[in-house]
């Protein structure tokens, strides 16, 4: 019987092998919408970039081409637009906008608000909201002008002239002006708080456009003169409803004419009178 020797095969066993095999992680697949966003803000970080850039070249060589002033009845648009600090060819874009509105508060008294804005195309735009009610006085030999606070904006030798399209205003006795200050009075205690009830009262009844000049040095004895032509005695500031009642119907059957004058006193309801004067007697 024959036998065949085999060889027994041997297996090799490592003790790697015999530790238990550990399964390889799997790298996450990024999210699209999170790479979209990604992309996204890069494309838009470099068009801002690109844009600013641009801006930087471009806006320094748009120049100013013009300057409008509107609603400014005092000073003329030159001193405005010299107060702002700005001409034409300066930069559009190369100033301060609240610098200008400042400078221009600071040496402009009689406005309330400034606005400076830019249009199409390359102007300035300067608006100024002048305050309502500036009215100006005398004392000794001078002229100021002043609001309806009772201070103080201006004081000039010429004023007369120069305050003009302001009310003028006959006021009791004063003791001092500065300006920026309240007025003083010799008498400490005039309540001038009539003056400005009276400017409202004329206003209400569309009469103040009309008056040009306000008499209440004496506040039972108060007057104004309408359209330098008539004066109109009211006498204390009390059934004022009444008074400018007689005084429309008076002037429906007297019509102002600048070629008479005239005063028509209302302080006695129940007597009005119309009277003819001359021009000297028609501040008086």
């Amino acid at each position: 019987m024959n036998t065949r020797n085999e060889t027994p095969t041997r297996i090799r066993i490592s003790e790697e092998s015999m530790q238990p095999q550990m399964k390889q992680p799997q790298r996450k697949k990024p999210d699209e919408n999170v790479l979209r966003i990604l992309r996204l803000g890069m494309l838009v970080s470099g068009a801002v970039i690109l844009v600013l850039a641009l801006a930087m070249l471009i806006l320094p060589a748009i120049k100013i081409k013009s300057i409008e002033v509107v609603g400014n009845n005092f000073y003329d648009d030159a001193y405005v637009i010299e107060k702002a600090g700005i001409s034409t060819g300066d930069e559009l874009f190369g100033w301060n906008m609240q610098k200008s509105c400042d400078a221009i508060m600071a040496a402009y008294p009689y406005a309330s608000d400034v606005y400076v804005s830019i249009s199409f195309p390359f102007t300035v735009k300067i608006e100024i909201v002048e305050k309502p009610s500036v009215m100006y006085a005398e004392y000794q030999n001078q002229y100021f002008s002043f609001d309806r606070s009772l201070r103080v904006l201006e004081i000039k030798s010429d004023g007369e002239e120069v305050f003009s399209p302001f009310l003028h205003v006959k006021l009791p006795e004063v003791l001092s002006i500065r300006i920026g200050s309240a007025i003083q009075f010799v008498d400490a205690g005039a309540n001038l708080s009539i003056l400005t009830q009276l400017l409202d009262v004329l206003a209400e009844r569309n009469i103040l456009e009309r008056v040009t000049y306000v008499d209440c040095s004496s506040l039972f004895s108060l007057s104004f003169v309408l359209s330098n032509a008539v004066r109109v005695e009211i006498g204390a500031l009390n059934d004022m409803n009444v008074k400018l009642t007689l005084l429309e119907e008076e002037l429906r059957k007297n019509p102002i004419n600048h070629n008479i004058y005239a005063v028509i006193d209302v302080s006695n309801t129940r007597t009005p009178t119309y009277r003819k004067i001359s021009a000297e007697n028609l501040f008086d």
